[in-house]
């Protein structure tokens, strides 16, 4: 875990580090900087301030921070941005109209404060906020972030059907109007990696199919289209493996061995299967090294038994 890593940074540090950290991708700014929904621009001004001390990348010269540097970083840019945006009035009210959400929050919790009494308002000045809003829903910020919010929902929609490559064009979509936005970025990260469950469970199972039909160039070709997509797909790993055996590539046969060692490390049935591709390439010392890790998980297994005299006869 993060927080055990060897750095120069006490256990408190590096837990508030990791918390918002965690935060980064929230679109929350207010609770980002840990301040009420709402806040005023002073109070977010106070509260950038208070988290400046603690969070800026510079008060850590020269020391060794390990994985907390990277994390340090995103989270020094996104106190910037939030500071930015919450403390100017123009930069508040888009990000407000673009965050509903968040705004509803803000509302609240001013509806909330006894203290508030809003003052009467004239004609003026109601013309005047009324032509503010108008202007502000022509910004051209504000109607990107609106166009970027739109295909955030529809790529959250495509997500919970697992419709994984819809999701991704959408992503995609919101990318090109806004490449550094937290949340597109980190769900990005998070529907390619369903996309790739999703695409190694179909090339595996089209793999077997393949099988039965007797076309093993075809199930060869699903089988390492299922491990590149998701290298713990073990169970393609291991089938690839003995399909190249059989077909005389030892070589290539071992590689995919060891993925599916790697991937499942105490199935001691890969394990004696690479120790086996290994001794018959001549690799007596690495097929050893992992015969030896089989026995000592399993030593009653019947491929301990079975092949153990025949490789290691001493």
């Amino acid at each position: 875990m993060a927080v055990e890593e060897k750095v120069d940074l006490d256990d408190v540090r590096k837990e508030e580090i990791l918390a918002l950290d965690a935060k980064v991708a929230s679109n929350n700014l207010f609770e980002f900087l840990g301040v009420p929904s709402g806040a005023s621009a002073d109070e977010v001004r106070a509260a950038f301030r208070e988290a400046s001390r603690k969070f800026h990348p510079d008060k850590y010269f020269g020391k060794n921070l390990g994985s907390f540097r990277g994390k340090l970083d995103r989270i020094f840019k996104r106190l910037v941005e939030a500071n930015q945006t919450l403390s100017d009035p123009e930069k508040r009210e888009v990000y407000l109209a673009a965050n509903p959400f968040v705004r509803a929050a803000a509302r609240a919790t001013t509806n909330t404060n006894a203290a508030f009494k809003p003052e009467a308002r004239t004609e003026t000045e109601e013309a005047r906020d009324s032509e503010r809003r108008q202007r502000l829903a022509r910004h051209p910020y504000l109607a990107k972030a609106t166009k970027v919010q739109e295909y955030l929902s529809k790529a959250k929609e495509h997500v919970g059907r697992q419709e994984y490559s819809q999701a991704v064009t959408h992503l995609n979509n919101a990318a090109q109007i806004d490449p550094l936005h937290a949340e597109v970025k980190a769900m990005m990260i998070e529907v390619r990696k369903g996309a790739d469950l999703v695409r190694s469970e179909s090339s595996f199972k089209h793999a077997l199919e393949a099988l039965n039909r007797g076309d093993e160039e075809l199930a060869l070709q699903a089988l390492k289209t299922a491990v590149n997509a998701n290298p713990l797909n073990f169970k393609a790993a291991h089938k690839t493996s003995m399909l190249l055996e059989r077909r005389g590539d030892a070589r290539e046969a071992a590689s995919f061995a060891l993925k599916a060692v790697e991937a499942a490390p105490r199935n001691v049935e890969f394990r004696v299967h690479l120790a086996r591709l290994l001794g018959e390439a001549g690799m007596k010392a690495m097929a050893k090294k992992h015969f030896d890790e089989a026995v000592r998980i399993d030593p009653d297994h019947p491929e301990v038994k079975k092949h153990g005299k025949k490789l290691w006869p001493f």
